[in-house]
């Protein structure tokens, strides 16, 4: 029984550090928000509720908070009956970033990762195949500075005020 004692100061020095956590409420308003992007709505339904949906989601461009240099946990919630929240985020020449859901309920939700026209692009592609998972991410090829918007999307219409967390992890 001794030799298993001595390991346990090993198991417990090679847990990762957990992620800074910052309220959705403290980040600033980006710039400027991605385009709507031109995708199937999930949660879309018909009725009154799916029309109020379709016209919240039909504006030119979807606000957006700036997300904070280096990686850092985002608790948010679903702000109005659009049932998405957008998220900028720039990523240096050859960076990395995954941003994943990770607590509320993660069957109701998406995350999708768009360029600041709604679309996909080089570093985005990988993320059409299905994974099971809300999560998407983007690797910047290029040699400059990206901006790219990472939405968190509802699967289910009227979720106004469902709470989540996000985990944005850089590379």
């Amino acid at each position: 029984m001794l030799p298993n004692l001595l390991l346990l100061p090993m198991v417990v020095l090679q847990a990762p550090a957990p992620l800074p956590v910052v309220a959705a409420k403290d980040l600033p308003p980006a710039p400027r928000g991605p385009m709507v992007p031109e995708r199937r709505d999930a949660g879309a339904e018909p009725g009154i509720i799916g029309r109020t949906r379709r016209g919240a989601r039909s504006g030119p461009s979807i606000p957006a908070l700036q997300l904070p240099a280096g990686s850092v946990r985002v608790t948010d919630k679903i702000p109005d009956i659009s049932g998405w929240r957008a998220y900028a985020i720039e990523v240096p020449a050859g960076g990395k970033v995954k941003v994943h859901l990770v607590e509320g309920r993660k069957a109701w939700f998406q995350v999708l990762a768009v360029n600041a026209w709604g679309r996909d692009e080089a570093g985005l592609l990988q993320n059409r195949i299905p994974t099971g998972e809300p999560q998407a991410t983007y690797e910047n090829r290029s040699q400059e500075t990206r901006t790219i918007y990472f939405i968190v999307d509802t699967l289910d219409v009227n979720m106004i005020g469902e709470p989540y967390a996000i985990d944005v992890i850089r590379d």
